[in-house]
């Protein structure tokens, strides 16, 4: 059974949750089913795993994989701990079927019908509430959701959102883990026990994943083509992507605050090598830490900013010279650059995409002097940032 908080919340063996799984599986079934009808990549992301960005690219097959070895843990009179992958398939397939029995549940109904776990047609009635009621009450968070905005940040925002909100880097790398897998396990065919009748898993989903394997196998890229994802450091005091290292490597260093354990699709990514960055950079980037560094601006410091006493017209002026707007808010204003991203930590020029995400909104300041103080409190950090990367840049004997 998955658990999570030491086992105290517990995703129930339920008809309802049978139904999230055999639902999310039969409709991936489908569309490997059609594209092989259809003789054709997916244009666009298909699959349960649409509802999750940050994994929409990982392959049918796979994606099939994933989902039956989490139904194996769940259904599993032991008790396991779910991953960061497990809650983001979990949610996954709870979206998925509830948004098939919402918008056709007589193919839902059908779906259900012959299954190895028989489930009367009314469970289809309100199942998409019931189902993300379910999923709200056993995982209390939709972080996953947030990972592949991550990757066009620029690295110290990116940071910054993982250490914000709780996620170490650890409980990313089955995520990374997916989108490199091409291949289902041996186990494939015993984890659907339970999802599928024996006639089912034998007659119908083995064979289909076997066609789509060797179709794509025979007629597709060569395997030495597949992308990748090369393990790396991200030193957010230096500014610079080191790599590629060790996985085990990467999280032994990612214990400095400073430093982010990352992965990396292309080797021309990277900044310097590990044994460059050991040599020239290590020392200072962890001296940096241990001195607090960054320092960062604590909650409430908008009431601490000077305030001028500028006139409105004066102060929107001047953010619009620096292609930033400064806009009220219920208890204040807030700052907006010209990519749509909002101040949220001056102390370390961070910026959030998503002004209604309760876990890490914008800071709000009390006046526009103050909000627009903070912004160049922000440039300057980023300013002084960007200093270190050209300095290290030029010891490495590399241009800015």
């Amino acid at each position: 059974m998955l658990t999570c908080y030491g086992h105290r919340i517990r995703l129930p063996q339920n008809d309802l949750a049978y139904t999230a799984f055999r639902l999310a599986l039969q409709e991936t079934l489908s569309d490997i089913q059609l594209h092989l009808d259809l003789d054709e990549e997916p244009d666009a992301p298909t699959g349960y795993l649409a509802d999750v960005p940050f994994l929409q690219q990982v392959s049918l097959p796979v994606q099939v994989d994933l989902l039956a070895a989490t139904w194996a843990r769940h259904r599993s009179p032991a008790l396991g701990e779910a991953s960061l992958l497990d809650a983001a398939i979990v949610y996954a397939a709870c979206m998925t079927a509830g948004r098939i029995t919402d918008d056709i549940p007589d193919v839902a109904a059908a779906m259900l019908r012959g299954g190895p776990r028989k489930v009367g047609p009314k469970i289809v009635r309100r199942a998409s509430y019931r189902l993300e009621e379910m999923f709200e009450a056993f995982w209390d968070d939709r972080d996953f959701l947030l990972i592949d905005q991550w990757q066009d940040l620029p690295p110290d925002h990116a940071g910054y959102l993982k250490e914000f909100l709780g996620i170490p880097d650890v409980a990313l790398e089955p995520m990374y883990e997916a989108l490199q897998r091409w291949q289902v396990s041996p186990e494939l065919a015993a984890n659907l026990t339970g999802l599928l009748t024996e006639a089912e898993i034998n007659e119908e989903a083995m064979p289909l994943l076997e066609t789509w394997l060797n179709v794509r196998r025979v007629g597709g890229a060569d395997p030495d083509d597949e992308p990748t994802i090369l393990s790396a450091l991200e030193d957010c005091y230096h500014d610079l992507l080191i790599g590629p290292c060790e996985p085990e490597l990467s999280i032994a260093e990612a214990d400095c605050p400073l430093v982010f354990e990352v992965g990396v699709s292309e080797e021309d990514e990277f900044d310097c090598t590990y044994a460059e960055w050991v040599e020239h950079f290590r020392d200072s980037v962890h001296k940096a830490a241990e001195e607090g560094f960054p320092p960062g601006m604590p909650t409430g410091a908008a009431e601490e900013l000077p305030d001028s006493s500028e006139s409105l017209d004066r102060v929107q002026a001047r953010a619009l010279e620096n292609d930033i707007r400064i806009e009220p808010r219920r208890d204040g204003w807030v700052v907006i650059d010209i990519f749509d991203s909002f101040l949220v930590d001056p102390g370390d020029a961070a910026w959030v995409v998503d002004e209604d995400d309760p876990d890490m909104p914008p800071m709000i300041f009390r006046t526009e002097e103050a909000a627009f103080h903070a912004w160049e409190v922000a440039q300057q950090v980023a300013h002084e940032r960007a200093k270190r990367r050209e300095e290290a840049l030029r010891r490495l004997g590399r241009s800015g």
